[in-house]
């Protein structure tokens, strides 16, 4: 798979995403809801890091893979709301922030 065809598939996985974590940090939601959370963000960070290895980028990898570990639905950490809250705000960040740096990169 080209990288600009990696690129492209990282924009709607990331927006799926950070539309549950936006869910998740505004209000109080149902368990089963942050279980699909966890799995979804997992296999989206995971896919991010993969797709940072490839492109070289290895501060994007472990700022993903970090993320990713952190969404793990196997070995969930039990972390305060406050403290998820804050992390959900911080992985929108980092999405948003990483898809102008991979869009600018895919344009040169």
């Amino acid at each position: 798979m080209k990288a600009g065809s990696t690129i492209f598939l990282l924009y709607p996985a990331w927006l799926i995403g950070a539309v549950m974590l936006v869910f998740a940090a505004a209000e109080k939601q149902p368990d089963n809801f942050y279980t699909l959370l966890r799995w979804v963000c997992c296999a989206v960070f995971a896919y991010s890091a993969v797709t940072s290895f490839q492109m070289k980028r290895m501060v994007w990898l472990c700022i993903f893979a970090a993320l990713a570990a952190l969404f793990n639905p196997i070995f969930p950490l039990p972390l305060s709301r406050g403290v998820w809250t804050v992390a959900d705000w911080f992985s929108i960040g980092a999405m948003v922030i990483a898809g102008f740096v991979f869009w600018k990169s895919s344009k040169t």
